[in-house]
Parts: structure tokens; sequence; C-alpha cells
């Protein structure tokens, strides 16, 4: 009977802490705290730096220029002593601009025939942005550390070596750090919104 009790109880404390974690907010299951200064400041107190790497098609260049690209970004991740992540994350191509101006040659032109045709390609490229069927590929170096300074020295020095393969690098800064969260949090949103933009220290307060 003891254990039967004991089992029960158990039971009733795993349902409870089930539903304790259904009722968490999303910010509680996100490790993310706040991001400024061009970093992530996680809730255990580290920081994180991203760097932005640029795809290159290295099939364009010759064997030897392949050797050479492969070897010096090989030399660069392998002098690092600390801890790094590499994420490689889809992202639609952001169309909004080409829309604009398809939809300001619309309002524009004057013939009837270039006008429903043009109507017609613009329904057809916002078509390809809400189904998210253009993506591009971003790549990302994490770097994290609990001394802001010395992570961000790393993460340059980090840069600098990567650069020397041809790679082009860019510290990422917050509007680019926001963008990356969306787009891995939320990828199914990310065909068709865009980023919050980044106008402060803060982010927005979230109320429940």
């Amino acid at each position: 009977m003891i254990g039967v009790f004991k089992k029960e109880k158990t039971v009733k404390k795993d349902k409870t802490k089930i539903e304790e974690q259904k009722r968490k907010a999303v910010q509680e299951w996100i490790p993310v705290k706040d991001v400024f200064e061009d970093l992530i400041l996680l809730k255990d107190g580290r920081y994180v730096c991203v760097l932005k790497v640029m795809p290159l098609n290295i099939e364009l260049k010759s064997e030897n220029e392949k050797k050479r690209i492969i070897q010096a970004v090989h030399e660069a991740l392998n002098g690092l002593n600390d801890t790094m992540q590499i994420l490689s994350i889809g992202r639609p191509v952001d169309l909004d601009q080409y829309l604009n101006y398809l939809q300001e040659k619309s309002r524009e032109e004057t013939m009837s025939v270039k006008k429903r045709l043009l109507n017609e390609y613009l329904k057809y490229v916002a078509s390809i942005v809400t189904s998210g069927e253009a993506i591009e590929r971003r790549f990302f170096v994490m770097l994290s550390g609990k001394e802001k300074e010395e992570l961000k020295a790393k993460t340059h020095e980090l840069s600098n070596n990567l650069e020397k393969s041809g790679l082009k690098v860019e510290l990422a800064v917050d509007q680019d750090i926001i963008d990356l969260l969306f787009s891995f949090s939320h990828p199914s949103q990310a065909a068709f919104e865009r980023a919050p933009a980044f106008n402060g220290p803060y982010l927005p307060p979230m109320y429940s």
C-alpha cells in the first residue's frame, strides 16, 4: 500500500510539474537575457559575440586557390583555444525593396497591358516571399565568455584570421543579432515578417 501511495504521489508531482512548464512564458525557455553593445547577454551571465561570414563559392576558384582557402580557414579555427559555435541558418531573401520598386513602376505605367503584366508579376513575387521559397543561407560564428572586452578582442582576432582566407567577415551589430534570433526562433514567420527594429538599449517589455 505504501509503495502504491508513493507511486501515485510521484505521478501527481510529475503532472503538476508538466502543468507548470506549460504555463511558463516564452522568455523563460530562451537562454537570452538581453542584446546590447553588439553582444548577447545570456541568463547565466556569459556574453556571446557573433561574426557574420559571407558565403563564398570556392567552386569558382582554381584547385590551388581552394587548398589555400581551406588551409587558411583551418588554421584560423585551429588557432582558437576557446569553444565556439558555427551556425548555418536558412533565411528568406529580403525582397521588400524589389517589391516596392515593382509597385512604384506599376503605379507610373500608363499602358494598360504593361500595367496588367506588372501586377501579375508583382503577385507572383509576393507569393514567393510569403511561401518562403526564396531562401538564402547565412553563416555565423559565435564565441562566448564572461569578460566583454576580452571576448571582443578574441572575436576581432578570429575575424582577421578568417579574412586572410578571402572570406568576408563582419561583427554582427545589435540589429543583426536580433534578426538572427528572430529567424532561429520564428522560422515560419521570418518568411513574411521582419524582425523588430532595434531602437534602444532594451527590448520592448512583454506583458502576460
